[in-house]
């Protein structure tokens, strides 16, 4: 299992909304509520247009991950928006792996993880299958 995130706090509303518009066609969407119960309504879809809306940079909680047999999620790069007119409420856009060093080198990403921050994502990748233990 591979998780590497991407440190996005320098991006700004603009620029989060413009890789949401950009990148929208090229994968899919769901929504989650950060905390579960009976406060929270249903999980409701929003249509693009409400999600670009609701995009803020300053937001805690967006967030960028590329996932590599991830328990229940799909490989690829995952990017969480929280939704500033929905309380608790996250949009995910999920990207296929093909898509990353794209998003690294267009939105200069760099991993919050010390260890793999000069690692190409091969690098990465080989890194990860060497220490996992074979026995």
């Amino acid at each position: 299992m591979a998780e590497v995130f991407y440190d996005i706090t320098h991006l700004t509303t603009d620029e989060l909304r413009e890789l949401f518009a950009s990148y929208r066609k090229l994968g899919w969407i769901d929504f989650e509520y950060e905390v579960l119960g009976e406060n929270n309504p249903p999980v409701q879809k929003l249509s693009d247009a409400e999600i670009i809306l609701n995009i803020e940079a300053d937001k805690e909680g967006n967030y960028i991950v590329f996932m590599l047999n991830h328990e229940d999620e799909e490989d690829g790069v995952m990017i969480g928006f929280r939704l500033s007119y929905h309380e608790n409420l996250f949009a995910y856009l999920h990207l296929p792996p093909k898509y990353l060093k794209e998003l690294i080198d267009k939105y200069a990403l760099v991993s919050k993880a010390t260890n793999v921050e000069n690692l190409t994502v091969e690098q990465f990748l080989i890194k990860q299958a060497k220490d996992i233990p074979l026995n």
